[in-house]
């Protein structure tokens, strides 16, 4: 079980325009051959209910979007399937993306939990 947590921090709350996003954590995580990375758990609060959270596996297609600004959910979802004959090295990459139609401001203590496995 891999456990990733954050919070915005900084000095100031980061101002967010319509429809724009900003990346607010980003991580290597390294998938075993024949293993799937799997997104168990997400706890997240973030400071507007406009805000979508979003987490990509990248170079993969494999992505889950959470709405609504906060939430508790289990939504065990493949963010990789390694089907490579070798170990392979992701990012995982968090995001958050103002779905509003005007500017939003995402506060320094927006936080957020993942659990995740690699089966």
């Amino acid at each position: 079980m891999l456990q990733v947590n954050g919070i915005v921090g900084g000095r100031s709350p980061i101002s967010l325009g319509a429809g724009k996003s900003v990346d607010v954590q980003t991580i290597v995580i390294d998938v075993p051959k024949g293993k799937k990375l799997v997104l168990k758990s997400l706890n997240f609060l973030l400071s507007n209910d406009a805000f979508v959270f979003k987490i990509e596996a990248l170079p993969s297609t494999g992505t889950f979007t959470a709405r609504g600004g906060a939430g508790d959910l289990t939504p065990n979802k493949v963010l990789f399937n390694n089907t490579t004959g070798d170990g392979v090295r992701i990012f995982l990459n968090i995001s958050v993306r103002n779905s509003a139609r005007n500017a939003r401001t995402l506060d320094r203590t927006s936080s957020w939990l993942l659990k995740m496995a690699r089966i």
